[in-house]
């Protein structure tokens, strides 16, 4: 190996760590940065629409609707929250909201796997419903998940099973 090339590879080794770094960390920057635009978007919306939240919104990730089917289900991180009347829970990317009145759940269940996807650290909160005469079930994470089930369930008045094997 001649000098000239030596001192080539220690000219772009710089380089080549910096461009590792850039590819790293520039996709989290993005998704941090439309996490906060959606979180600020959804929840301006519906403050400027009145809605007042009584739990939330928290940080959580959207695990699924059923009826989407388990090979067309897109999970993702989102926000949860709940108002006097109802549930909310969002998706940031692609963006979409789900809202489910509390007469419309049937039951709440705390559990590890939902639509083939299973979860170690923290279960999955499942809220059976029905819309439009449909049986129906939605799932979502959040950190303080039993706390948030035992909330949601008094809310809407229904039981509350833990199915999760911790």
């Amino acid at each position: 190996m001649t000098e000239e090339t030596l001192l080539q590879i220690l000219a772009l080794t710089p380089l080549i760590l910096l461009g590792a770094i850039v590819l790293y960390w520039l996709p989290k920057f993005m998704m941090a940065q439309r996490w906060k635009r959606h979180k600020a978007e959804t929840v301006g919306q519906w403050e400027a629409a009145g809605v007042e939240f009584t739990r939330g919104p928290v940080g959580g990730q959207f695990g699924g609707l059923e009826s989407m089917g388990e090979k067309k289900v897109i999970r993702g991180i989102g926000l949860v929250m709940l108002t006097e009347q109802d549930l909310r829970v969002t998706r940031a990317t692609p963006s979409a909201a789900w809202c489910v009145t509390f007469k419309q759940i049937k039951g709440v269940t705390i559990q590890s796997t939902f639509l083939g996807k299973s979860s170690q650290r923290t279960p999955f909160i499942v809220v059976r419903f029905v819309k439009d005469g449909q049986s129906d079930r939605l799932a979502f994470k959040v950190k303080d998940y039993e706390t948030w089930a035992k909330d949601l369930a008094k809310a809407a008045r229904v039981s509350l099973k833990d199915q999760w094997n911790k």
